[in-house]
């Protein structure tokens, strides 16, 4: 389960499954924070912009090798596959992982993996 299922799951259970938390305090804005929240559950939140061409490049090449590296990649690995920079990588990285397409999921060396948006993101 990502960092972003949990943070779902917990704010269901102790927010939105709670009918005396908005009854009480939030009536006038009520269906305002509900459109917030099931458009943020479905990745339709505002974003930091279009994807990059560099951005496109990578997250086709973890959706396309997912299962052979097993969800976990390293910008070394992903630059190495491209034929870029890791810094390219990374910067590209930071922009996906804060779109909710990547996370990461590794320390020494950072590791990244898809979530479910990511694996099932379709470019036109």
């Amino acid at each position: 389960m990502t960092k972003k299922e949990k943070f779902i799951n917990i704010i269901e259970k102790e927010i939105f499954n709670r009918s005396d938390i908005w009854i009480e305090n939030y009536e006038n804005d009520w269906a305002d924070i509900v459109s917030f929240w099931e458009d943020f559950k479905n990745n339709k939140t505002k974003n930091s912009g279009p994807i990059t061409e560099n951005g496109k490049k990578i997250f086709l090449y973890m959706q396309e090798n997912v299962e052979k590296m097993s969800n976990l990649f390293t910008s070394k690995e992903i630059a190495e596959a491209l034929f870029t920079s890791g810094r390219s990588v990374s910067g590209a990285m930071r922009k996906l992982v804060n779109d909710g397409y990547v996370e990461k999921t590794g320390k020494d060396p950072v590791q990244y993996s898809l979530t479910e948006a990511g694996k099932n993101y379709k470019f036109d």
